[in-house]
């Protein structure tokens, strides 16, 4: 353990896991916390237990919840739109991540992020805790949720070049390394599958979507997100924010597509590609075997 580790303070319910080698950023470690994965810069100075603990939910306040790289930002971008009855081409150049900032991280230099306990309504934020470590006042407010979720196939591979890219994490395991990790829950955020349920069972106050409705139908989800968030939008306002939600239009988008990350050093530009990588359905066959993705599949689908 780096002396930086080693001076952090543990409050009595987080707990640090075993270091995982194929993580190569010195400063990286995972710990445990109410039965999510973390790493140990949530407990750096300013960190999110602080955060939150200051954190009151607003009855108009929306969140954007999933599980990393499940659809996040693409949900993200339809809200926006939504909200601010926004539905030609990008007005703005604000990046996505000061329009929406994430709930559980304070501000810091490298990320363009409000401050959310300074925000004017609506607040529009992200977030990847589990539904159980949301704040009180999220259920108590009356504040917005709506869920993405995604494959956990396609998640696995789009996490394991996430991991690869970004230079807070510094993966450098093979695929099958980050997968065996990935069912173990050893991953940020994780686990993956209590994460998906915690959200799933509270369906009745949360509107749960998926990656695949977002390909195959955006102009529902659209209507749903507008119904959910009692906003009224005409057929020629929905056919406006899909045409400028599809995801190469996204990915083009500075504001949507995140390359601030490569300029700021956050992201490296090599192999890995950007942020927004593929956007597919279906690009796990690509790196599972047909024994492995059964095998995944059972995992999935198994108890918990």
């Amino acid at each position: 353990m780096s002396k930086a580790l080693a001076e952090l303070t543990i409050p009595d319910d987080w707990h640090l896991m075993p270091v995982d080698p194929n993580y190569h950023h010195p400063l990286l470690q995972h710990c445990r916390h109410r039965g999510q994965t973390f790493s140990t810069f949530y407990l750096a100075p300013n960190s999110v237990v602080e955060h939150l603990g200051r954190f009151r939910a607003r009855p108009s306040d929306i969140l954007v919840a999933s599980f990393p790289k499940s659809g996040t930002t693409w949900l993200q971008e339809i809200v926006w739109r939504v909200v601010h009855e926004e539905t030609a081409a990008s007005g703005h150049h604000q990046s996505l991540e000061y329009r929406f900032p994430v709930l559980e991280t304070p501000q810091i230099d490298v990320m363009p992020m409000r401050c959310i306990h300074d925000m004017e309504d609506p607040r529009l934020m992200k977030t990847h805790l589990m539904h159980h470590l949301l704040p009180e006042s999220v259920h108590s407010s009356g504040a917005k949720v709506l869920y993405v979720s995604r494959d956990a196939r396609d998640v696995c591979v789009s996490y394991y070049h996430y991991a690869r890219l970004v230079n807070f994490m510094m993966y450098r395991g093979t695929f099958q390394e980050f997968r065996a990790s990935f069912q173990r829950g050893e991953t940020l955020y994780g686990p993956y599958r209590e994460h998906v349920k915690s959200y799933l069972d509270h369906a009745d106050t949360v509107l749960c979507l998926t990656y695949e409705q977002l390909h195959s139908d955006r102009a529902e989800v659209v209507r749903k997100v507008a119904e959910f968030l009692g906003r009224t939008l005409t057929d020629a306002s929905v056919q406006g924010i899909v045409n400028h939600t599809s995801f190469d239009v996204m990915k083009r988008d500075p504001s949507t597509n995140f390359t601030h990350w490569e300029d700021s050093g956050l992201a490296v530009r090599d192999e890995e590609g950007t942020f927004m990588r593929k956007g597919k359905v279906g690009d796990w066959a690509n790196y599972f075997s047909d024994a492995d993705s059964d095998a995944f599949i059972k995992w999935r689908n198994g108890p918990l």
